[in-house]
């Protein structure tokens, strides 16, 4: 099987979300599929290591999507024709590539709108801004539901959602979900490791990714500021739009000794800082966005054995049940907050036993291969309905 893969990524703003492309290329590849994955500007960071198809784009606000539209695709017509794949996944800046593709090659090649989170709603996305992107979302949508074969998504909530506003049936789309490569999210490789000498001693709470306004970051900063024990600390590890507003609000709590900003670090190198921590805290709002979603980083904590503290967002859940290596808050209010960092915090030498109920989730359920597992049952699923070439 050859799948040509269009997703609208960029190196430069995408580099924190790039994992998941790349780990479900090596799965695949690792069963015999072969992929090709396009991806905007250059892997000058080295970041993604995979053969890749480049689409040239210009870093201005308003002429990325232009050039993306137009260099892309110009790239997909080379190698649709090249390639000659069975499978193309597109996702809702893309999709419009299928035509007319769809058209001339019906019966022969799958065409899969792959959308993996909302593209409106956002918490500091501006009123008029979420609007046009609900209805580009929508004219997306129906087009999908005429001319291409299937969609996949990211969880079960997404479905049901796209399932409602959109009219289609329970079987047209598919889900597959965020993973974790087990193989370096192991927590017996960092028994080991020595920590840092500024968190020795320390109670650690950790919380990685991209810095944005509406993952609880600020909200973690006001309870840090309330807590009064000072063997308690906090590492916030990544980079992005609010990570000026994050540091001088830590500068102007006078919190510098107890919370640290650490800079974006490389895929390889995350799990051993992951091993410092004593306990993970994801403060994220409960909102449809989160809900909706299905963050890597929660996963990639339950896979080093850590008990995550965590809002009791239903995608969450979904993933930890009722298990002890997810502590859940109802809000990401401050008085929930230290509420669930002093129980982490008296019961810290019960948290590796509860963090294992977590690894055995992930080894279960949450692994890359597995998600790569449900995306071909998915697209074999389409192979064998009688109308291959339209949702019903």
């Amino acid at each position: 099987m050859r799948i040509l893969w269009f997703p609208r990524l960029q190196f430069d703003i995408d580099k924190l979300h790039i994992t998941t492309w790349r780990e479900m290329y090596n799965e695949l590849q690792n069963v015999g599929i072969s992929v090709k994955i396009a991806v905007g500007g250059k892997d000058t960071d080295r970041i993604l290591n995979i053969p890749y198809i480049r689409i040239p784009i210009f870093r201005i606000k308003f002429l990325r999507i232009l050039t993306f539209w137009i260099s892309g695709y110009l790239k997909f017509l080379i190698n649709f024709y090249l390639f000659k794949p069975d499978v193309v996944i597109l996702d809702v800046y893309s999709v419009w590539f299928s035509f007319p593709f769809r058209l001339i090659s019906k019966g022969r090649c799958l065409f899969i709108l792959d959308n993996r989170t909302p593209q409106h709603d956002f918490p500091y996305q501006s009123a008029i801004r979420s609007y046009i992107m609900e209805f580009y979302t929508k004219m997306a949508f129906l087009y999908c539901r005429y001319f291409l074969d299937g969609i996949t998504v990211i969880n079960r909530f997404y479905k049901e959602q796209v399932c409602a506003d959109y009219k289609f049936k329970d079987i047209d789309i598919g889900i597959w979900g965020s993973g974790v490569n087990t193989a370096l999210f192991s927590p017996e490789k960092y028994i080991l490791l020595e920590k840092p000498q500024f968190l020795k001693d320390k109670f650690i709470l950790m919380l990685h990714g991209t810095f944005t306004f509406n993952r609880g970051l600020f909200e973690l900063i006001d309870a840090m500021r309330l807590l009064k024990n000072n063997d308690i600390v906090l590492v916030l590890i990544g980079d992005g739009v609010a990570k000026d507003a994050i540091t001088q609000k830590i500068e102007g709590s006078n919190l510098q000794k107890r919370v640290y900003v650490l800079s974006a670090l490389s895929y390889e190198r995350m799990p051993e800082y992951i091993s410092f921590c004593d306990c993970a805290i994801m403060a994220y709002p409960n909102n449809e966005y989160w809900n909706h979603n299905s963050p890597i980083k929660l996963i990639e904590y339950f896979a080093m054995g850590k008990v995550v503290i965590c809002t009791d967002i239903q995608s969450f859940k979904d993933i930890a049940g009722d298990r002890k290596c997810a502590y859940y808050i109802a809000d990401n209010s401050q008085e929930l907050i230290l509420k669930a960092i002093g129980h982490c915090y008296e019961n810290r030498m019960l948290l590796k036993d509860w963090g294992k109920q977590g690894l055995e989730v992930v080894k279960n359920r949450y692994t890359w291969a597995r998600q790569a597992d449900n995306l071909l049952k998915y697209i074999k699923q389409l192979q064998d309905r009688a109308n291959i070439g339209k949702i019903k």
